[in-house]
């Protein structure tokens, strides 16, 4: 049920920030609706107010952590119109873990949660990736009809590309705690399907 009052959204949002925490500390299927409940502070009549069961609470978490996701790499992601616009991108997406220990992406790290049993999370993370490689596609048709994208990738294999770099590099860096490896595959893959950026002017010796 979609809450419609100020005080329902915000028991729905306590309840799916409560979900985040455990599902991230000792995953789905080991965290219940008595846990979720407890740590909102939530009855467990209001929790099956708004989610019909854990499946809709899981369903709900995703469709949370994908809208986060795409959120803190906007205005860029909705505006990328040039080569340079998308190693900003890179750089932003991997700058957005530096901070992280351990290294985790908030939807990488449910897909490996999710299994054939769970159709409803599952079909909110396929929308969610659809949406992100849409916006990612946009961005890339953009720059190439200004000449700036390889011409042997259409856009949409352009974007699918950078996603399965930005999904491996995470897995990479959750591995071995550095960031560093996220940075270098995004690199390498926009170097495959962009120009080289100019070069960067060196001012005379002697100048002021």
């Amino acid at each position: 049920m979609e809450p419609t009052t100020t005080k329902g959204k915000a028991t729905v949002q306590r309840v799916l920030d409560a979900a985040c925490v455990l599902f991230a500390r000792q995953g789905i299927r080991a965290t219940t609706l008595n846990q979720v409940g407890k740590a909102s502070a939530t009855g467990r009549g209001q929790l099956y107010l708004y989610f019909a069961d854990k499946a809709d609470l899981v369903a709900a978490v995703v469709g949370q952590q994908v809208d986060r996701v795409l959120a803190a790499q906007q205005p860029l992601l909705g505006s990328i119109g040039n080569a340079a616009d998308v190693r900003q991108w890179c750089a932003l997406a991997a700058e957005q873990y530096t901070a992280d220990d351990p290294v985790r992406c908030p939807i990488g790290s449910l897909v490996y949660e999710l299994g054939e049993d769970d159709p409803l999370a599952r079909t909110a993370l396929t929308a969610g990736l659809a949406r992100w490689r849409a916006a990612l596609s946009s961005g890339l048709r953009r720059v190439g009809e200004r000449g700036e994208l390889a011409p042997s990738i259409t856009p949409d294999d352009a974007a699918t590309t950078l996603l399965a770099a930005y999904q491996g590099g995470v897995l990479l860096a959750a591995a071995t705690n550095d960031v560093t490896v996220l940075r270098q595959a995004l690199t390498t893959i926009a170097s495959c399907l962009l120009p080289p950026p100019p070069p960067t002017s060196t001012p005379p010796a002697g100048a002021a």
